[in-house]
């Protein structure tokens, strides 16, 4: 079994040879050309989430909603993009951030040079 990368991998690679193949092969460019572009398209970018799994598997998925929603919105309502790139900074802003534990062995040193 391949793993989830390697899959992505192939699934853009298989888009974009059938995008290359409509392109050279197909007569009727007017009937095949959308179909062309949107293999292409599909390819590029599961291209650039081949490339980015890494980073993307890492990522919280509550993060990953807000942001999917969010690009969303403002590519179906053009003026929601007044309201969530604010509330984007916001939330960039108030996120969870990891917690700074203090080295144990600092305080004891401190604590006995006393």
């Amino acid at each position: 079994m391949l793993s989830k990368r390697s899959q992505i991998g192939l699934i853009s690679l298989t888009t974009l040879l059938v995008s290359g193949g409509i392109w050279l092969f197909a007569e009727d460019q007017a009937y095949y050309g959308p179909i062309q572009a949107a293999f292409l398209r599909i390819g590029l970018v599961l291209g650039a989430v081949w490339i980015g799994y890494p980073q993307i598997s890492k990522l919280p998925i509550w993060l990953a909603t807000i942001g999917i929603g969010s690009i969303l919105a403002v590519l179906l309502f053009k003026k929601a993009a007044i309201i969530v790139i604010p509330l984007l900074i916001l939330i960039w802003l108030l996120r969870p951030r990891p917690s700074k534990k203090r080295n144990s062995t600092n305080r004891e040193s401190s604590s006995s040079n006393r």
